[in-house]
């Protein structure tokens, strides 16, 4: 049994770790390049969103290292990620007789609990257990340190020293194996970033960064907005976080107080008084928020056709008008550039920047 599962931002690395303590043979797929989306949208239903088309292909390039092993996730709800995993099976089997496993992320832990002791037979509940805490503080760790360099990296001379200093601590955090280690790592990390930034306490221009949930993690599919926005001396404030995500749909949703979307929908009222499915909700609530806050602009992202973050993008422009705030909207697909995404970023910055110095 040798057992793959799609990238995501930095999920994969508390993931290997944990399958590899358990005793899992991991095959990981390798990183996103052209050829993974190239390669999943050749085998993809015409339509499908980019997510799906980039999952398939991690699996596929997967299969190609001898991966026989498939793990993804999955749940109700309105949004094409629920049909994700019936339609990559079918044409996975096409290919090679394969293992399929969904995680139901309507009942996160549990699925993922008798999961691992599907694949890991010979490990203890208690194992299990712990390196489910163990990935999930490492996790949000890395959240953690990724929300510090969006803060000093905007406040810095040399935002890409901080932003070096952040990618390299997602490496060296991975390989602490209790939680202290984590913590400690983790204040080391963020202690550093302070330093190196010679923050002067100039207020940089701040934006809310909102959209659909995998674009926004995965930094191959976003083309690095974070990085680029930073580079410009902007700071850049997003909701959804891969560490916050799992507590949330773990730990919390297992005791009952996962009470989020009842949270956005009241932070979402005037413009949405209903769920629409996928972040939409989410996507609607929180640039509000951050309107609300003395936010200086919104920019929103999301795949070429997700249809709740279509329906969220008309809530958002009006909002952009009744509060004369500016909105980038981006909607991506396999098509879109490097160069595309940071000239629009590049003058939206510009744009901000201006309208602040006349303010």
């Amino acid at each position: 049994m040798k057992v793959t599962y799609p990238h995501m931002g930095y999920l994969s690395i508390p993931v290997r770790n944990m399958l590899n303590h358990l005793g899992v043979d991991v095959v990981e797929a390798p990183p996103i390049t052209k050829k993974t989306v190239e390669l999943g949208a050749s085998f993809s239903p015409e339509g499908v969103c980019l997510p799906y088309k980039i999952n398939l292909g991690n699996f596929l390039e997967s299969m190609e290292l001898g991966a026989d092993t498939f793990v993804t996730a999955c749940g109700a709800g309105k949004c094409r990620l629920g049909f994700y995993n019936a339609v990559q099976k079918i044409q996975l089997a096409k290919r090679k007789q394969v293992q399929f496993y969904t995680l139901d992320t309507n009942r996160c832990f549990f699925s993922l609990y008798n999961l691992l002791k599907t694949l890991a037979p010979q490990a203890g509940r208690m194992d299990i257990i712990k390196q489910i805490m163990l990935a999930i503080q490492q996790l949000k760790a890395f959240d953690a340190i990724v929300n510090a360099k969006n803060f000093y990296g905007a406040r810095t001379k040399y935002p890409k020293d901080i932003i070096a200093i952040s990618n390299n601590a997602l490496q060296q955090l991975a390989e602490y194996k209790t939680f202290s280690e984590v913590q400690s790592g983790k204040k080391l990390v963020i202690d550093l970033m302070r330093a190196s930034s010679g923050d002067d306490g100039e207020q940089p221009v701040k934006i809310g960064l909102v959209g659909e949930f995998y674009v926004l993690l995965e930094p191959y599919v976003n083309h690095m907005i974070e990085d680029v926005l930073v580079q410009q001396g902007i700071e850049v404030k997003k909701f959804v976080y891969t560490g916050q995500w799992a507590f949330a749909n773990t730990w919390l949703q297992a005791a009952g107080l996962h009470k989020e979307e009842k949270a956005y929908l009241k932070e979402a009222q005037p413009y949405f008084h209903y769920h629409v499915g996928g972040e939409g909700l989410k996507t609607v609530g929180t640039a509000l928020w951050c309107i609300q806050n003395g936010y200086d602009g919104i920019v929103h992202i999301y795949p070429f056709s997700c249809m709740p973050e279509v329906v969220a993008e008309y809530a958002l422009k009006k909002m952009a008008a009744d509060y004369h705030v500016p909105l980038l909207s981006l909607s991506l697909d396999e098509q879109f550039s490097d160069v595309a995404i940071i000239t629009r970023l590049e003058a939206f910055a510009d744009c901000l920047k201006r309208r602040l110095s006349r303010n």
